[in-house]
Order: C-alpha cells, then structure tokens, then sequence
C-alpha cells in the first residue's frame, strides 16, 4: 500500500511539473550593452501620437512616442532588442473593447482592422555601441511585458520607411 500512495504521489508531481505553464518573466535586469537605456522617470516632452510620427518624421528626428506592447501576436524577437509599441488612441487591445470572450491574445489587437494595427505601431529597437541591434530578446528585461504602458525616445532609423515605422530607443520608461 505504501509502494503505490508513494508510486501515485510521483505520478501526480510528475503531471503537475509536465503541466506548468513557463516561468513569467517579471523584471529581468537589463544587459550591461544597454546600460542608461532603461529610465526610472518618463523622458520629458510631449509623445506624438505614433500615426502622425509615421507621416511627418524622417530617419534621423527625434521622437518621442508613447503606448503599449501590443499589435501582434508576438510583440517581442526573442533573440534581439526589438518591441512592437502600439498607439494607445489608435488600436486597442481586445480585453478593453469587452470583447475578451474570445480574446485569448489580447495584446494582438484583433478586434481593429490590419490597416489600423499597421497605421498604429512602430518597432522599436535598442541598437549597441556598433550600431547594430543589441542580440539579447526583451520581454521581462525592465519590467517589459505584453501590454506594459512604455514610454520611448529615440530617433527615427535610416531604414525607416512608410511601411515600418523603425525607432532606435535612446531611453525607455516602463509604466505601470
């Protein structure tokens, strides 16, 4: 009898640690390669909504942009410092329309057409010392998660162009 409470014991911990859903990333600690990137207070300014700032600013402005971690699917490259950061008055994630009943991926904004995702989203990309993009992936780096409100200034990337608005992050605050 002990031989199988402890046999159906293992069983049950073995389904259970099969079962677990991966580890959330919370606040991983940027990489010394992005050191000063990560701010603890908002850059100072007005953010111009992500719309206009695909229409009116051309590689090598500054700007200043300000919305969430949404607009995809899969709003993080795992393997480099690249986000989608949608435009807070332009798209909207599913959860906010009351729509979450069949939103199982809120962040990818379903429910708003594929012109108003593209209209409304800019990736942003940290870049090195060398000017390439950092190779080390985001999501939990400072709090970064789906939805997280963010605030970026950068300047707008030579190879920015109306059908990818491409930003070079020079300071990202995480909101709430």
């Amino acid at each position: 009898m002990k031989v199988m409470t402890v046999m159906m014991l293992g069983c049950v911990c073995l389904v259970a640690a099969c079962s677990r859903n991966e580890p959330e990333l919370i606040n991983i600690a940027p990489p010394p390669a992005m050191a000063g990137v990560f701010v603890t207070e908002a850059p100072s300014g007005t953010p111009v909504p992500i719309p206009e700032a695909r229409n009116t600013f051309k590689p090598g402005d500054s700007v200043l942009l300000e919305g969430r971690i949404m607009g995809v699917r899969d709003p993080f490259v795992a393997s480099h410092a690249v986000f989608i950061l949608g435009d807070n008055g332009t798209i909207t994630p599913c959860t906010e329309m009351g729509d979450d009943d069949h939103c199982q991926i809120p962040w990818d904004a379903c429910c708003d057409p594929i012109e108003v995702r593209s209209a409304g989203t800019a990736t942003i990309q940290v870049p090195g010392a060398d000017g390439n993009v950092i190779a080390h992936g985001l999501k939990g780096v400072g709090g970064l998660k789906e939805l997280s409100r963010v605030t970026v200034s950068g300047v707008v990337d030579a190879m920015s162009s109306s059908g990818a608005f491409v930003v070079n992050a020079k300071a990202i605050f995480v909101g709430e």
